[in-house]
């Protein structure tokens, strides 16, 4: 039997300072006493897909499960996926050490940890085997987003590899009959700084062709100067972007049980940033191209669903120097697939889910053997959900994936959800996730030589594992919407670098399965509506890591991530302030923890008509600079900046 022990003296020695402590009170407020207050639209009533597959309502998944709607991303003025989904509960920021990029955590993984997807499908996950690099958060135009799904716990029964930590998958607008669009123009001024302003626009259009063939294209441009770095100006703390997406989707529907869908999407960009080494100033050039090109059948056989999905993902990344500065190698990576499944009911108590996941990865670069390796992916998967009683769900799955290098993993995954009464639901379960080492870590030929240090790669290299519990309690009536959720994750073979040798200044690394580690803790949300227009939204995770090896706390894991949004809609005007906390961390091998940091943000909306709109905000108002507060941080966060954006639709 499982116990929550360790999370819970965590929680009994822990001290979190005022503000934790009152935020800790209110989120467990609910458990208490019930509010009498107006019923409101729950979130917790909101359509999620992400984790079974097939449509239900937060409150009826299997998962941890969260929805950032397009309003919420519209309203905080974000250009990718981590900005939309930041204010999300147990999503933390772990640094890249370079041009102020930052990936996200899931409950405390790694950012490799969790799965990218859109609609459902795997984008190429840059982070691990292309070094500093967050490339991974712009593979569909912000314009084209309908909502994003988050999923906090292993998810690799469903989508293999990477899903230790959870999924983000973001779903995209899909065309209507009629005839609609959008025009977005933005602008955000960094104020007191050298560089950091931004010009933003978009498109979106979507409707009927013909009876029974619809249209979607949407599009985004975002150019972004670099930020200056107050101690040197000469070179830049943040890098500048200059990124252009599109996405177009044709669906046929010739019988009404019957879609056909294709989708082709691009995303080129150009980030650059000033650098200086052994004196010498440089302008620092990535040249990053991504696209992806879809066909999906879709079709129901009077009640059996089914899907037949062949997609083609490409990502390539080059780099730029001036005066005489070596670049980095060019890489790239292809991802080449077909995957299917069908869905039926057994009876009246019982869903089945069925599916196969086929796909190769092909990987470019210089120092593999010949320039190039691949790897293949085959997958089988299997779901149950059943109904053990009208308010009781038992959902069961296993996949079976075989690589072709390292061989074959299993990930199997139970799960439980009960509906105790109207308002209070019970959910807890437990699951296994692995992530697939990157092909320059499992090939026993890849050699990079760059900078001082020397990477072998490893072709006995084990794939890293995980085993995750989970216990939450959800209550949902009238004006409140609380979640409380426990959870423990004991991760096994973590890949990282082994010193084989040092000749020099060069030292010479091999990949290999060196570190096992365990992650435990609690996250909360509270969203409550006060009436008059006004709502409030409370969330917090508390974490307790354990690097196994050494006996140390992981390193960039804040002990507590706190988030409190008071919002206010009227009319046509709306209104938000939002705070975000980040607790202390140890982000290097340092002795010390980097200190606690708050952002405070201010957004505001109003509707001239149902045509125009105006949005605007203050981000980092009390203008937080990392730099001066520690040189331990290895992330910037962009200083206070003025945003104003119109939205224009018909």
């Amino acid at each position: 039997m499982v116990t929550f022990t360790g999370v819970q003296s965590t929680l009994r020695s822990a001290s979190f300072g005022g503000v934790s402590r009152i935020m800790l009170a209110l989120a467990v407020l609910p458990a208490a006493q019930a509010w009498a207050g107006a019923a409101s639209d729950s979130r917790l009533d909101e359509v999620f897909v992400t984790a079974t597959q097939r449509e239900q309502a937060v409150r009826d998944v299997p998962a941890a499960a969260a929805v950032v709607k397009r309003e919420e991303i519209e309203a905080a003025g974000a250009d990718n996926v981590l900005a939309a989904v930041r204010e999300t509960t147990g999503i933390g920021l772990v640094g890249q050490s370079v041009a102020g990029r930052k990936t996200m955590s899931l409950r405390g993984m790694d950012g490799k940890h969790t799965l990218y997807l859109v609609n459902g499908l795997r984008v190429i996950n840059t982070d691990d085997w292309v070094g500093h690099s967050d490339f991974q958060y712009d593979w569909t135009p912000v314009d084209s987003i309908e909502r994003i799904e988050v999923v906090r716990g292993p998810m690799s029964v469903l989508y293999g590899s990477d899903a230790l930590g959870g999924v983000i998958n973001t779903i995209t607008r899909r065309p209507d009959a009629e005839w609609r669009g959008g025009v977005r123009l933005g602008g955000r001024s960094v104020a007191g700084a050298g560089g950091g302003d931004s010009l933003s626009g978009g498109v979106h259009f979507s409707g009927g062709l013909t009876d029974t063939l619809r249209m979607a294209i949407s599009a985004t441009r975002l150019q972004r100067s670099p930020l200056e770095r107050k101690e040197d100006r000469r070179t830049s703390e943040i890098e500048g972007t200059d990124l252009q997406s599109g996405h177009l989707l044709l669906s046929w529907q010739p019988l009404a049980a019957h879609t056909f869908d294709l989708e082709h999407r691009v995303s080129n960009e150009e980030r650059e940033r000033d650098q200086v080494r052994s004196g010498t100033y440089y302008r620092d050039t990535y040249d990053i191209d991504r696209s992806q090109s879809i066909a999906t059948w879709r079709a129901d056989w009077s009640g059996v669903e089914t899907q037949l999905r062949a997609w083609e993902s490409d990502f390539s990344v080059s780099n730029r120097r001036t005066n005489g500065v070596a670049p980095t190698r060019p890489q790239s990576m292809d991802d080449r697939g077909v995957d299917g499944r069908v869905g039926f009911a057994l009876g009246s108590m019982q869903y089945l889910t069925v599916g196969f996941d086929t796909r190769t990865e092909t990987m470019k670069n210089a120092g593999l053997a010949g320039g190039k390796d691949d790897a293949d992916f085959r997958a089988l998967y299997i779901q149950d959900e059943i109904a053990l009683a009208a308010d009781l769900t038992l959902t069961l799955g296993f996949r079976r994936d075989r690589h072709s290098i390292f061989g074959a993993e299993s990930s199997p995954r139970a799960y439980l959800v009960w509906h105790a009464t109207d308002a209070w639901t019970l959910r807890g379960g437990y699951g296994e996730g692995f992530r697939a080492p990157t092909l320059k870590q499992a090939s026993s030929s890849y050699e990079g030589a760059e900078g001082p240090h020397t990477f072998y790669g490893n072709g006995d290299i084990r794939p890293e594992t995980s085993k995750s519990w989970e216990l939450g309690l959800m209550y949902a009536k009238g004006a409140i919407d609380w979640e409380l959720t426990a959870f423990r994750n004991s991760v096994t073979d973590l890949i990282t670098t082994r010193e084989i040798r040092r000749v020099g200044p060069r030292a010479f690394y091999i990949y290999d399965n060196i570190n096992d580690a365990r992650i435990q803790g609690v996250e909360t949300a509270l969203r409550v509506d006060l009436g008059g227009g006004f709502d409030a939204r409370l969330g917090g995770q508390w974490l307790d890591t354990e690097d196994k090896t050494s006996g140390k706390p992981l390193n960039a894991r804040p002990d507590h991530l706190l988030n409190a949004r008071l919002g206010w809609k009227q009319g046509p005007l709306s209104a938000a302030l939002r705070l975000e906390h980040t607790g202390r961390q140890y982000v290097t091998s340092a002795a010390r923890k980097a200190p606690a940091y708050n952002l405070l943000h201010l957004q505001g909306g109003y509707a001239f008509n149902k045509h125009l709109r105006v949005t605007a905000g203050i981000d980092n108002i009390t203008n937080v600079r990392l730099a001066d507060k520690s040189s331990l941080f290895s992330y910037s966060e962009t200083p206070r900046a003025l945003r104003v954006t119109l939205h224009g639709a018909f």
